[in-house]
């Protein structure tokens, strides 16, 4: 009797707890396996609900600045499809140069930037929303996540906070799969 109670425990511990564990996992993920490259999907929650599918690219520089500093500056745009209103978001990651070529692949955090500063390392980001304010939208605060880097293809998500002029905000989450722009 005590082996079956002990084969049972075994059972239910090491065999049904993880795989209750396992199916209530997160799939929010699964959903950048269905983009298309060059193309992002946002949805836009705030003074205004909406969602944005749209093409996505990039563009990799690298600048020197007046003090002779090497800033490697990466831009991703996002523009909704023909046939809506105007709509376009942008981004800059700038940092330091690393003497490589490629994209910095992980976390990018937002800084809260007040002015234009020199020898900037961060993300800037605006939003021209068409009808949705007459005002443009800057980041605020957030993240971009770049989780995968080619020559000509970058992947990842982003959950970024926007604010106009008049203190209306927007909450923009989303993936996107950019092409390099040409």
């Amino acid at each position: 009797m005590i082996r079956f109670i002990g084969k049972s425990l075994k059972v239910m511990c090491f065999g049904i707890v993880p795989f209750i564990l396992l199916s209530s996992g997160s799939k929010g993920d699964l959903i950048n396996q269905n983009l298309e490259k060059g193309t992002c999907s946002f949805n836009i929650v705030g003074i205004s609900n909406f969602h944005i599918d749209g093409a996505a690219t990039f563009q990799s520089k690298t600048e020197k600045d007046k003090f002779g500093n090497t800033i490697e500056t990466f831009s991703l745009s996002f523009i909704a499809q023909e046939g809506t209103q105007h709509q376009v978001i942008e981004f800059i990651i700038a940092s330091e140069s690393n003497g490589s070529d490629d994209v910095l692949i992980g976390v990018h955090k937002i800084k809260n930037v007040d002015r234009l500063i020199n020898s900037f390392n961060g993300v800037y980001g605006f939003a021209d929303l068409g009808g949705e304010s007459e005002l443009p939208f800057f980041i605020k605060s957030g993240d971009i996540i770049i989780t995968e880097s080619f020559s000509n293809n970058v992947d990842g998500k982003l959950e970024v906070q926007l604010v106009n002029a008049n203190g209306d905000s927007l909450k923009v989450k989303g993936f996107f799969n950019a092409l390099v722009k040409v």
